[in-house]
């Protein structure tokens, strides 16, 4: 990733994840994240609409964060991207990421990866 593109990826990540301030930081993190590549980044024409970072456990993955433009929403990215996850890292069954939409939400939810596939 060109540095320019790094650049508008942290932009973008903290336009809509303002928790994450130091920038250095940031650019930390994704670094090792290309590295493993559990990083994947969705552009519309030369701008960033959608950012995935997660770990990988064995056979069950973890999603840290995902982060849609709004234009760019309902647009069944989550799919796609577990799609090309897939492709690198086969050996993963289960997908966990934590909603926090609600208060008696209980942290990271499981879920199999062909529940996930087959939904609409």
């Amino acid at each position: 990733m060109l540095p320019q593109q790094l650049d508008k990826v942290v932009d973008f990540i903290q336009k809509y994840a303002p928790q994450y301030s130091d920038r250095g930081k940031i650019k930390e993190y994704l670094a090792l994240h290309l590295q493993y590549k559990t990083f994947f980044v969705v552009y519309d024409k030369e701008e960033v609409a959608a950012v995935c970072r997660w770990n990988i456990d064995g056979c069950r993955a973890k999603i840290l964060d995902f982060y849609v433009r709004e234009d760019w929403r309902n647009k069944d990215l989550i799919r796609q991207l577990l799609q090309k996850g897939l492709w690198l890292f086969p050996q993963v069954m289960e997908l966990g990421f934590e909603r926090g939409m609600r208060e008696n939400d209980k942290g990271i939810r499981f879920y199999k990866v062909s529940q996930i596939l087959k939904r609409r």
